[in-house]
């Protein structure tokens, strides 16, 4: 059935498949050809569908239970990994003992009779698909303005982080756990879309949307997010956060640091960029702009930064008065 469906159209396919029993998808291609499917539900059901298409691959247990661990800390319900190539006997016995469904092209093709949707096939088949929900690849540079994954803060997380090594969870970015962050309630949370190979700064942070600053007064239906950090440089070399470092996910865009004119000299003093020492600590702020009813947002280290672990303190404040100029 999946014969002449070419590699780039099946998880356009697979995406189209789940659409039609309800779940909302977007898909994300990584730049080594495979692919993350995303999908929400009304209810709140979370699903996560790994994806490598070519009809070559053979997937085996290790990728299986690497990709079963990512998906438990994020706390996705609904784990799928489907390829146009095989699963090894290790591989299916790896997902027999953990709730996770596997789709070769035989088994798709048995839910595709069950469902009556053959002429989907047709329609993905021979270089068709409607690609509506496709994403661009990542990790990418993110400006401000840029749209990204609108179902879910895990589904960022995972089209970071999986497809970028010789298996499915090859490498794992350096990511704050998805915990409710703000004082007012809105859940922020962190995380690195960096290449680095190992973090070279820890940095301690934590946020707080504020309609004022100092003199400065956020635009109506506008808030400002302060983001309030401690960075500890982990090496011997010192490492230089930048305003293009960092952005903020926030209902769907990635937003830029804002910057202020005739601001204070200890405002000025807080601000990015900031070197942090080799094996020495330097603290800072950062400021976005957020709509005031935002649903919550992530701190995003871009791809290509220095390498940042991010780790929740919710004992920093983001007083701006409480910077020196010194």
């Amino acid at each position: 059935m999946f014969d002449e469906m070419q590699a780039s159209a099946f998880p356009e396919f697979l995406a189209a498949f789940w659409a039609e029993k309800g779940w909302e998808t977007s898909v994300t291609e990584n730049d080594d050809g495979t692919y993350l499917v995303a999908g929400d539900k009304d209810s709140g059901t979370r699903g996560l569908m790994g994806v490598r298409p070519d009809d070559g691959t053979e997937v085996d247990a290790s990728e299986v239970e690497d990709f079963l661990a990512f998906c438990d800390k994020q706390g996705v319900d609904v784990r799928v990994m489907a390829t146009l190539g095989r699963f090894t006997t290790g591989a299916r016995t790896a997902a027999d003992s953990e709730d996770i469904h596997l789709l070769d092209p035989n088994e798709l093709a048995n839910s595709v009779r069950e469902e009556g949707v053959e002429e989907m096939v047709t329609e993905y088949t021979g270089g068709g698909g409607g690609g509506g929900g496709r994403l661009p690849s990542l990790p990418v540079s993110v400006p401000t303005g840029v749209p990204v994954i609108p179902i879910l803060v895990a589904a960022l997380v995972v089209a970071a982080a999986v497809f970028v090594g010789p298996t499915l969870l090859g490498s794992v970015p350096f990511v704050d756990e998805l915990r409710a962050g703000s004082a007012s309630g809105q859940p922020i949370t962190a995380l690195s879309l960096s290449d680095a190979d190992a973090p070279t700064a820890t940095v301690r942070w934590t946020a707080q949307p504020r309609g004022e600053i100092r003199n400065y007064t956020a635009p109506a239906g506008q808030t400002f997010v302060v983001v309030a950090f401690e960075a500890t440089a982990t090496g011997s070399e010192p490492v230089t956060i930048r305003d293009e470092t960092v952005a903020l996910a926030a209902n769907g865009t990635f937003r830029s640091p804002q910057s202020f004119t005739n601001a204070s000299t200890a405002f000025r003093a807080a601000q990015l960029p900031k070197q942090v020492p080799a094996n020495g600590t330097a603290r800072g702020i950062v400021v976005f702009q957020a709509p005031a009813d935002f649903d919550g947002a992530t701190l995003v280290e871009r791809y290509g930064g220095p390498g940042l672990r991010f780790q929740r303190a919710d004992d920093l404040s983001t007083d701006v008065a409480s910077f020196r100029s010194s």
